[in-house]
């Protein structure tokens, strides 16, 4: 496991533990969960954030759960150039 994912997910999580509900590391890639309503301050605080700075947006995707309620996934992917470091963002709808 890639142990800057891990610690960065954690910082993210109790930096701002009102926007980040959960960060796991999967496959090596590092998922953050958010609410619907806390995204765009968490998108705000992953850009602004100096041990953070992901400053450009990937893509926008989204992913049909069909036996699960809530349904959809909204999935941002968001890298950082200045940390070399990719995250992907989920909310649930």
């Amino acid at each position: 496991m890639n142990q800057a994912l891990i610690d960065l997910g954690d910082y993210i999580v109790t930096t701002a533990p009102d926007l980040a509900r959960s960060a796991e590391v999967t496959h090596d890639q590092l998922t953050v969960s958010a609410a619907g309503d806390s995204l765009i301050r968490l998108l705000i605080f992953l850009r602004d954030d100096p041990e953070c700075q992901f400053k450009q947006l990937v893509d926008i995707c989204g992913v049909d759960w069909p036996d699960r309620a809530p349904r959809f996934d909204v999935v941002y992917h968001l890298l950082s150039h200045r940390q070399n470091q990719r995250v992907r963002i989920k909310v649930q709808t």
